[in-house]
């Protein structure tokens, strides 16, 4: 018996062992499924992606890119008021319930009646405080259900006033629009290009400058960076041994990558176009800038290259059949300019620089060449002395443009560095004044910065600057100041004229620094 109870247990312990490795091979055999098809699952999201990558341009020409401003109106519903608890009373007390029961005849005789008549005048008295009590709940009441049907009116008319003041910037902003006004249709043209039928991970920043005279736009634009492009084509998994394996990632070629990315930021720019040509049927001509955010890692920086840059008319544009083009092949027949390493992010120049596009500038005027016949700068005309100190700035080494007096908006003239890892746009105001300039003045070159985006600001005069002006315009920190003293200092440096300023500047009007300003 012993001997078959240990055979038996031996038996058992057998299969036990057994159902265990069993156990084991299929919960191997299940990891493994379940690690190829995370492996099948990887090359088929990658291969989606870049089925989706290759198919934007024709996805997002099947709608329309037009806006209706009008569906942004709202409609005002009044809601019901509801009282709540308020609306409903609380039970009037009525006297029956307080009146005492009448005394039988046998009580009569032996006191009842005196009784009842005490018990009627207790009774009396608690129906009277009940109703004291009663009416001041109701009054109350009504008075809190008062507050809260004028709070509720409140609230409706406010909502109501909400809401006819938001239809009215509507109708305004449609009334700008239509009669082509600069802000309206730049709004209207970056709301376009922030609806783009892209893939949500792309971004959409951009900015729009219109000129109205050519109905022309200039777009800079943020294309989607190299990272958009998955650099792996499949994935196989790989059992190296009875407990290890991986997830083996193929390649795809760089020239592939290239390729893709290429014809990626080609469609966003040919969409982009498309949409804004589309949405605004005045528009006659598209400047567009296209430009990566980046780091360079030689110097950690952060970057702005452009990448694609064309200038195309609507006539011109509308002759494509975008469903049918090769995006990468058809920027050069539109005379695109077109970073020869895109993925390298390689940059180019622009065709129309974004900056200068939000001036409206005149024909430069020869202000140095009078100066040998009236060197005092008080007797030159306004628009003489602004043409002046344009090219008092070109004779640094700069690009210098003189902006019309009419659409100046607090910018006299513009100059801009050609170098292209220091320069940028500078904007200049010009004071042709016999009194001080104070802080509101460098105020007012702060706010033309700010909606200019220009990197920096330059304010000349011909007479000096308060201490409070000087010190807002240090606090600012990309804002010089070059008072009468100094520019004759420049004048002389750079043009090789001596001229004088007749304005009485008083003792203790100290002059800033020389400028140091940037030169070429």
């Amino acid at each position: 018996m012993q001997q078959n109870q240990l055979k038996q247990a031996q038996r058992d312990q057998r299969d036990a062992e057994r159902a265990a490795a069993a156990a084991a091979r299929d919960e191997r055999a299940k990891y493994c499924a379940s690690r190829r098809d995370e492996a099948e699952r990887r090359t088929a999201d990658v291969t989606r992606w870049v089925a989706i990558l290759d198919g934007l341009l024709l996805e997002g020409i099947r709608r329309t890119a037009r806006i209706d401003l009008q569906r942004f109106k709202r409609t005002f519903k009044p809601s019901a008021f509801d009282a709540g608890s308020l609306a409903t009373p609380a039970q009037r007390p009525e006297w029956r319930q307080f009146e005492p029961a009448a005394p039988g005849m046998l009580s009569t005789i032996f006191g009842g009646r005196e009784r009842h008549a005490a018990a009627v005048s207790r009774a009396r008295r608690r129906f009277d405080d009940a109703m004291a009590f009663w009416e001041a709940r109701e009054r109350d009441r009504h008075q809190h259900l008062v507050q809260a049907r004028a709070a509720f009116d409140a609230r409706m008319a406010r909502e109501q006033a909400e809401c006819a003041e938001h239809n009215r910037q509507i109708d305004a902003e449609i009334e700008a629009f239509s009669e082509r006004r600069r802000p309206s249709v730049e709004r209207y043209c970056e709301q376009v290009l922030s609806r783009l039928l892209l893939p949500p991970d792309f971004p959409r920043r951009a900015e729009v400058a219109y000129n109205r005279d050519a109905e022309q736009v200039v777009v800079q634009l943020q294309l989607p960076g190299t990272d958009v492009v998955p650099t792996a084509k499949t994935f196989r998994y790989i059992q190296s041994g009875q407990n290890a394996d991986t997830i083996v990632e193929t390649k795809r070629p760089d020239s592939e990558i290239k390729r893709l990315y290429r014809d990626v930021i080609a469609q966003v720019t040919l969409l982009a176009i498309r949409d804004l040509f589309d949405a605004d049927e005045h528009l006659r001509e598209v400047a567009f800038n296209g430009h990566v955010d980046s780091i360079n890692p030689a110097t950690g920086r952060q970057e702005y290259p452009c990448l694609i840059s064309l200038d195309v008319e609507r006539a011109a544009f509308e002759e494509l059949v975008l469903d049918r083009v090769r995006p990468a092949d058809c920027l050069p027949y539109l005379r695109a300019r077109v970073s020869e390493h895109p993925y390298a992010l390689m940059p180019i120049e622009p065709i129309l620089v974004f900056d200068l596009s939000k001036f409206a500038f005149i024909e430069g005027l020869d202000a140095v060449s009078t100066l040998d016949h009236r060197p005092d700068l008080m007797q030159m005309g306004h628009g003489e002395f602004e043409h002046l100190v344009r090219q008092v700035f070109e004779a640094m080494g700069m690009q210098g443009w003189t902006t019309t007096s009419s659409k100046d908006d607090g910018v006299d003239a513009v100059v801009k560095n050609p170098d292209p890892f220091v320069g940028g746009v500078t904007i200049i105001q010009a004071k042709h004044y016999k009194n001080v300039v104070g802080v509101n003045h460098i105020r007012e070159l702060a706010g033309a910065m700010e909606e200019k985006k220009a990197g920096r600001g330059i304010l000349v005069t011909t007479s000096w600057f308060t201490s409070g002006g000087r010190q807002k315009a240090y606090e600012h920190g990309r804002m010089q100041l070059v008072d009468g003293q100094n520019l004759i200092f420049l004048i002389k440096k750079y043009t090789g004229k001596d001229v004088v300023i007749s304005v009485k500047r008083p003792k203790n009007a100290a002059s800033i620094d020389q400028p140091d300003l940037p030169e070429d």
